[in-house]
């Protein structure tokens, strides 16, 4: 078993993200395979030296080693970049200029619930081709099957026009390059799994075994995040808690 706790430099690392990371690093542990640690840092904008350093310093407070890490995402850059350029030869991808009043336009003369269909045009942002028929299923652990008919999918946008990666071909590739067997995160991933799929699919790669695991939930029933009501790691510790407190 190969599991990875891939957590994204935007803030410091929450109490919800900290129970996936445990997750995680227990499926690792009790089945003697490997737990790797990646920073998902395509999102240019957001994404800190200083909140890395911050993960970092909250999984070692919580004593959750890994075997291997932590890798960044962009420096695997040059990959994603490369596979970009193997799906737009073999067709599997396209370029388009469409924005996102376009798409609405489109779904507007097609109807809401069919997935948006481009026109290869330029040399805008990259989208993958959905086929039109058939459906992407998730095999969940948790779950159970999850069905995504094509024709609800809209062509996801997989790099901007500088051939830069977004962040559902970035995961995918990155989970295929490091022989990711299993990829326990929270639930509110299901939405990417298959346009992930769909990536892992086009380039002709094994998928991995998914569990999605349910969030934790504040008393006003919103999910906890980083934006919302999660105590950070950090906070627990400064409020006296103990590491192994916490991971109880």
């Amino acid at each position: 078993m190969r599991v990875r706790f891939a957590p994204s430099p935007t803030g410091q690392l929450h109490i919800g993200g900290a129970r996936t990371a445990l997750f995680n690093w227990l499926a690792a542990r009790g089945s003697g395979g490997r737990f790797v640690l990646r920073i998902e840092d395509t999102d240019r904008e957001r994404s800190t030296p200083e909140n890395v350093a911050h993960i970092i310093e909250a999984l070692r407070w919580l004593e959750l080693d890994w075997d291997e890490g932590p890798l960044s995402q962009t420096d695997n850059e040059e990959r994603h970049r490369q596979v970009v350029e193997r799906l737009l030869e073999e067709g599997r991808a396209y370029r388009t200029h469409a924005t996102g009043e376009d798409v609405r336009a489109w779904k507007e003369l097609h109807g809401a619930e069919r997935g948006y269909r481009g026109t290869p045009e330029g040399s805008g942002a990259v989208r993958l081709h959905v086929p039109d028929e058939g459906a992407t299923v998730v095999h969940d652990l948790i779950r159970g099957d999850t069905v995504f008919q094509h024709t609800h999918l809209d062509d996801p946008v997989i790099a901007r026009a500088d051939g830069s990666p977004l962040y559902n071909l970035a995961v995918a590739i990155d989970d295929h390059d490091a022989e990711i067997t299993h990829v326990i995160r929270g639930e509110d991933h299901i939405s990417n799994t298959p346009k992930q799929l769909l990536v892992l699919e086009a380039m002709g790669a094994p998928k991995p075994i998914f569990a999605h695991l349910p969030l934790l939930h504040g008393p006003d029933g919103k999910k906890l995040s980083k934006r919302h009501g999660a105590a950070s790691v950090q906070d627990l510790r400064d409020a006296g808690y103990l590491p192994e407190a916490v991971r109880n």
